[in-house]
């Protein structure tokens, strides 16, 4: 059994930097989720990491590319 510390005490055998949090998962979610993560302890935190940090740089990757044709619209205004 895990013991719990003061609040700034990181959980035994838990990283410093790992954040636990309790989440609801639609069913169809879940298989798919076990579908693409590879079983292990630490499979299912690593693997739905890495997609937030994918997810975010395509988020930042559309923003910059729509200040790109935004900029690009209004030279082509302004040039007319």
């Amino acid at each position: 059994m895990t013991k719990v510390g003061a609040p700034d005490t990181p959980y035994a055998h838990r990283r410093a930097d790992a954040v636990v949090i309790n989440t609801t998962i639609d069913a169809e979610a879940v298989e798919v989720l076990r579908h693409y993560c590879p079983p292990g302890r630490r499979a299912t935190g690593r693997f739905l990491a890495r997609l937030l940090f994918e997810f975010d740089a395509r988020q930042q990757e559309r923003r910059r590319l729509r200040k790109v044709v935004q900029s690009a619209l209004e030279e082509s205004v302004a040039v007319e």
